[in-house]
């Protein structure tokens, strides 16, 4: 049990015999910033790191200040590149730094010239002798989001206002059982945070503080809970497998994308840091499935690899990560190794993560969501749906002043023409939008109807044939249905506040909403027509009445 006194008293035990040299290793290279400040010789070796998909939303999010720095959506690659060289008062001293992009310098770091380019003073780390050149590099590029993004708190040593007189302290947990997750939890506990790893497999973390656990635990009762419950609160959750926020538009006002699971680990466990580290290609084997997906997911991995640099956003950690995270590291001997040797790296798939997370057990909610994350109580998901039925009767009497809704048979109906429609994409819940629409970048209008609404039903031929004549491969036209709390989510994510609705998205991100109560409808087709020809949304087009 996670929660037994012999497990709490071996993880403070753990955690105490961590922190104390994590402190006085941050202590000791405090001075890291003074020591190199003009004395830095050329590069030895130099390697570009790409992020994309969901790890590069994290970095967005928590790269800097650890808050949210609002959308994400607009920048879909993001660069890092990263030099090994020696210092010029011992030749065999060796460092790993950041170096800068000389058309986007951060300037809000120092920075050191280093030959013929210049580094990020902060990002600066000393090599060990057993380290290799090309395994520091793979480590401070593997260390910037699962690790040092994912890091729970940090403290100054003796009240320090110098940002490398830092030790890290909270609890963290870590979902996965492969060996990039193995090396986060390593990293993490070595740093001095509280680990649980959580896998149906059986990962081998080397750090002995980290918790190995499965989906369910049992409690003091002896009763089966799932995995964040037994741990009861944490700080921050390391994704490997999945990325809960979907890739939704992230922003201040919604900052978890749509997610109840994120709403709920920060309401339930007080986790203010969900990191998803699944990139691009991981997510294109999740939804296109091992037929098609490793062919896809292989040539998207090698378009990154040659992709210029300057449709990148440059990454710049932030401080701390030299001298505090990345050292200690490296001092530690935690490493992670890859064996490609090309200048720019895309870190890939692997296929025993796609198992792992499709053979994960799902919790009985019916809503997909992994066994062990935070899902609505029973009787929470009882009450939504009970104010569901009484929000969908007003708009049912509200639907008969334009011909009346619907009864049961020709709702079947409907619900028949739907599935075995050809021309017209079913959308089911947050989910399937994730799936269908944003993760894979599509541009799409999608209707949003209720099967009780008699309007929606008039509309669906005339939408269906406008599929037929403007649906293409650049262009999806799909249909989601608003009824049930399913539904409600899916209509609070996408903005529409009545039915019939008319979303867009250009290239998986939502572009404007058009509400029209027939079709043709000449706002929809003027809509259409400027998404396609690549102009702005027009806003008078969703304001307007029709």
């Amino acid at each position: 049990m996670i929660t037994s006194k012999r497990k709490m008293i071996g993880s403070l035990f753990a955690h105490l015999v961590l922190l104390l040299p994590i402190a006085t290793k941050a202590l000791q290279t405090s001075s890291l910033r003074r020591s190199f400040p003009t004395s830095l010789q050329a590069v030895s070796q130099r390697r570009t790191f790409i992020f994309d998909g969901g790890e590069l939303e994290s970095f967005l999010l928590h790269g800097n200040t650890g808050e949210s720095t609002g959308s994400t959506a607009a920048t879909k690659v993001g660069s890092l590149t990263l030099v090994t060289g020696s210092t010029q008062e011992d030749p065999s001293q060796r460092i790993v730094a950041v170096q800068t992009n000389k058309n986007d310098i951060n300037a809000n770091y120092e920075t050191v010239s280093m030959g013929d380019v210049d580094v990020y003073t902060h990002t600066i780390a000393t090599i060990p002798q057993k380290v290799s050149e090309a395994d520091a590099l793979s480590t401070a590029a593997a260390a910037l989001v699962g690790i040092h993004c994912a890091i729970p708190k940090v403290g100054g040593v003796g009240g320090s206002d110098n940002s490398n007189d830092v030790f890290y302290t909270g609890k963290a947990v870590v979902v996965g059982g492969n060996d990039y997750a193995c090396f986060v939890a390593d990293g993490l506990a070595t740093l001095g945070i509280e680990v649980s790893l959580v896998s149906t497999g059986s990962p081998r973390a080397k750090n002995d503080g980290v918790y190995v656990m499965k989906p369910s635990d049992l409690d003091d009762d002896y009763e089966e809970v799932g995995f964040s419950t037994a741990v009861g609160e944490f700080d921050s959750l390391i994704d490997t497998i999945s990325n809960e926020r979907k890739g939704m538009l992230i922003t201040e006002d919604n900052p978890y994308g749509g997610s109840t699971v994120l709403k709920l680990l920060q309401s339930k466990h007080q986790c203010n840091k969900y990191i998803s580290t699944l990139t691009q290609s991981q997510q294109i084997v999740k939804n296109e499935g091992v037929l098609w997906g490793p062919g896809k997911a292989n040539d998207h991995v090698k378009k990154m690899e040659s992709i210029s640099l300057a449709r990148c956003a440059s990454l710049v950690p932030s401080l701390g990560f030299g001298s505090a995270t990345l050292q200690t590291l490296l001092d530690s001997n935690v490493l992670f190794s890859i064996k490609s040797n090309n200048p720019t790296v895309s870190r890939g798939w692997a296929l025993k993560d796609f198992w792992e997370e499709t053979s994960w057990p799902r919790d009985s909610s019916g809503m997909g969501i992994r066994f062990g994350m935070p899902a609505e109580e029973e009787e929470d998901l009882d009450e939504q749906f009970r104010r569901e039925q009484e929000r969908m009767q007003t708009r049912i009497r509200v639907g008969s002043e334009v011909g009346g809704g619907m009864d049961d048979t020709e709702t079947t109906k409907q619900v028949l023409i739907d599935q075995t429609n050809p021309y017209v994409m079913q959308i089911a819940g947050v989910d399937g939008l994730a799936q269908e629409v944003v993760s894979k970048q599509k541009d799409c209008v999608v209707f949003v109807a209720m099967r009780s609404c008699r309007t929606c039903k008039g509309i669906n031929p005339v939408f269906t044939k406008l599929a037929r004549e403007r649906g293409s491969d650049e262009l999806m036209f799909a249909k989601a249905d608003a009824t049930g709390a399913t539904g409600k989510a899916l209509g609070r994510q996408l903005g529409v506040v009545s039915v019939p609705s008319f979303v867009l998205f250009r290239n998986g991100v939502r572009y404007g909403a058009v509400s029209a109560s027939k079709l043709p409808s000449e706002r929809l087709d003027q809509a259409l027509n400027d998404l396609a020809e690549g102009k702005d949304f027009d806003p008078s087009l969703e304001e307007a009445k029709e």
